[in-house]
């Protein structure tokens, strides 16, 4: 008796790019921040202790927030464009 056996892997993933970091900002004074909230709970919480020490603190001039709609889905590229191309630097903040 011949029987096939099909064995899936399901923690395969594509393999991830190597990225460069980004360069560190000199400063906070004056910048923009981006903050990215995961949705998990107590994030929007911390992210708005977060933004009140960036700006009283570290005189961070705007903060731009994102809620993510769910803690298990990416943020989407067109959100990730937007905040990289307006601000200074981008924090994603997660919280349980």
């Amino acid at each position: 008796m011949n029987e096939t056996i099909t064995i899936v892997d399901p923690s395969a993933e594509d393999a991830a790019a190597s990225e460069n970091l980004a360069p560190g900002l000199k400063t906070l004074a004056g910048s923009h921040i981006g903050l990215i909230d995961n949705s998990k709970h107590m994030a929007a919480e911390l992210l708005a202790e977060v933004e009140v020490l960036l700006q009283q603190r570290y005189g961070v001039k705007k903060v731009t927030r994102y809620r993510k709609a769910n803690p298990s889905i990416p943020t989407p590229p067109g959100v990730l464009a937007s905040l990289t191309a307006s601000c200074d630097a981008v924090v994603h903040g997660v919280a349980d």
